[in-house]
């Protein structure tokens, strides 16, 4: 990569006794610390700088005066290293409407995101959670409610203090003047993204031809039908009427038969993936001839 900017912060773990004061710190917390501060650059980099290419590394692990880990950042382009400051790991995140990365995370307190709304050009963005709304720069909001993000935060921030009596998180310029100071009684606030944040949930009614391509005449599960466009779905069977009268005629029931049903369609929406459940509601009519129509 041709250099042509460069910025050095460190991330500093203090605490009054234990491994932090005596300049030491478990091994497997460190390296999901610095995994998490990779994380949080390379997001931060692929969503603000598109293709601008930087590369972060570690150029003192262990530094005397609590643990201290001294990192260095490369970039391309001057632009690039603007990722630290949506971070909220420089002085100049200060300059970021409505707070850095880590500030915003502060506000939203662990709790449950609802929507990220940003209007047309506007570089605002709402998030909602729990009925109050967060304004703050739309990059930052976006970082705020990715959940590789929020992990990588969690393994920065609050796994190496929490628990730890009278612990600190802090971020330090490139004269060790402090940027960025968490005490251990906030540690709370930089948790993983919350569950079923930004999950939203769909229920639609429809009526539908299908056929039964599979039956469990012992239980409403186990039941497949392929609708008339020729898709097929695992079903749960709610009209207990119906099954009813398939196990009083098990011997005349045919999968080749078409019957007409109400099927519902719950889809949930979620960052990482989507789900579908369909339950077959009723069964409304049945293609056959008279002597063996179920319906």
């Amino acid at each position: 990569m041709a250099e042509a900017a460069k910025e050095k912060f460190s991330i500093s773990y203090d605490a009054e006794s234990g491994d932090y004061h005596n300049h030491e710190i478990d091994a497997q917390t460190l390296s999901r610390s610095i995994q998490g501060v990779y994380d949080m650059v390379a997001e931060a980099n692929a969503l603000i700088n598109k293709g601008a290419e930087v590369k972060l590394k570690v150029t003192a692990p262990v530094k005397e005066g609590s643990v201290i880990i001294e990192y260095l950042l490369l970039a391309s382009t001057p632009q690039a290293l603007a990722v630290l400051k949506y971070l909220g790991l420089t002085a100049a995140s200060a300059a970021i409407a409505g707070g850095s990365l880590l500030e915003v995370v502060k506000k939203l307190k662990n709790r449950r995101v609802v929507d990220v709304v940003i209007e047309g050009d506007s570089d605002i963005a709402r998030i909602e959670v729990d009925g109050e709304i967060v304004e703050c720069d739309k990059f930052v909001a976006r970082l705020a409610v990715d959940k590789k993000v929020r992990d990588a935060v969690h393994s920065v921030v609050q796994a190496p203090i929490s628990g730890r009596e009278g612990a600190k998180f802090k971020v330090l310029d490139e004269r060790d003047k402090p940027v960025v100071e968490i005490d251990e009684e906030e540690a709370s606030d930089y948790s993983p993204l919350p569950r079923k944040s930004l999950e939203q949930e769909k229920v639609i009614q429809e009526a539908k031809t299908a056929y039964f391509v599979q039956v469990n005449f012992e239980s409403n599960n186990g039941w497949r039908v392929k609708l008339a466009d020729g898709t097929e779905h695992a079903v749960t069977l709610a009209d207990e009427a119906f099954m009813d009268k398939v196990n009083q005629n098990k011997q005349t029931f045919s999968k080749e038969d078409l019957f007409e049903i109400v099927i519902e369609t719950k889809a949930t929406y979620r960052q990482t993936r989507s789900t579908f459940n369909y339950t077959v509601l009723e069964v409304t009519r049945h293609f056959a001839d008279k002597s063996r129509r179920l319906v």
